[in-house]
C-alpha cells in the first residue's frame, strides 16, 4: 500500500468516524474504577448465588450490591461516552501506521507487532529495520536496553486487547515505536494471507497510539 492510499485513509471522515469509537475506550482512565468494581462485585454475586450463600449474606445486602453493580456499569458507560465525544471532536485525521508482525503464537494466532505513530509511520523500511534489530538481540545479552526489549517481547500471548507499550527511544533512534499484541487469527483467512504476502506488514489506525485498530479497509 503506497503513501497516497494511506493519506486518503487518514483524511477519510468515514474512517475517522468508524475508528474514533473503537479507539476511545480507556482514553479516560477513570473508566476503569467503576468497571473493575462492577466486575468484581458481579463475580462475587455469581459466586454467592451458585454456592447457596444468599440466605447467609442476606437478600438486603445482595439487592444493594446488585444496585451498585448496575450503577458502576452505567457510570463506566457515561465516562466512556464522554471520552468518545471529546475524542471525536478533537480528531481531524486518523493516523494510519504500517505495522509488522515480529513474534507470535501460530497456534492461537496472536502476535507481537510493532508500529510507529510519528513521521515514520508510513515508512515500511524503518519498521523493518527495527524488527531486524529486535531479531538480532542475543538471548544471553547483558545490555540493559536489549534486556528491556526482550522483556517486552517475552512469550506471553494472552493479552491481545492490552494497551501498547513503547520501545525504549534509545533503541529506536529517538522515534516513537510501539509494540502491541494483535489477535490476527480473528481476521479472514484471505486477509491473513495478504499480511504474509506483504512481508508480514499491515496497517493500523492509531487515533490513540496506545490503542490502535487494524484497518480492515486495507483488505477490501
Amino acid at each position: 500500500m503506497n503513501m497516497t492510499h494511506l493519506g486518503k485513509f487518514e483524511h477519510d471522515r468515514t474512517i475517522i468516524d468508524k475508528y474514533v469509537k473503537s479507539s476511545a475506550f480507556g482514553k479516560n482512565k477513570l473508566v476503569y474504577a467503576p468497571l473493575i468494581i462492577g466486575i468484581g462485585l458481579l463475580f462475587f454475586l455469581a459466586f454467592a448465588i451458585f454456592e447457596g450463600l444468599v440466605e447467609t449474606i442476606g437478600i438486603g445486602i445482595i439487592s444493594i450490591l446488585s444496585v451498585i453493580v448496575v450503577f458502576c456499569f452505567i457510570l463506566a458507560a457515561i465516562i466512556n461516552r464522554s471520552a468518545h465525544k471529546k475524542l471525536y471532536e478533537e480528531t481531524k485525521t486518523a493516523p494510519v501506521c504500517i505495522a509488522k508482525k515480529v513474534y507470535g503464537n501460530d497456534v492461537q494466532n496472536i502476535y507481537y507487532c510493532i508500529y510507529s505513530t510519528g513521521e515514520m509511520r508510513h515508512d515500511s523500511s524503518f519498521i523493518n529495520k527495527i524488527a531486524e534489530k529486535i531479531f538480532a538481540i542475543p538471548t544471553n545479552t547483558n545490555d540493559k536496553i536489549d534486556k528491556e526489549i526482550l522483556d517486552l517481547f517475552k512469550i506471553d500471548f494472552v493479552k491481545p486487547g492490552e494497551f501498547a507499550k513503547k520501545l525504549p527511544l534509545a533503541f529506536t533512534d529517538g522515534v516513537a515505536v510501539w509494540r502491541r499484541q494483535f489477535a490476527l487469527g480473528n481476521l479472514p483467512k484471505d486477509a491473513q494471507q495478504t499480511i504474509e504476502d506483504n512481508d508480514r506488514q499491515f496497517c493500523v489506525v492509531a487515533i490513540v497510539p496506545e490503542n490502535p485498530r487494524i484497518l480492515t479497509e486495507q483488505f477490501s
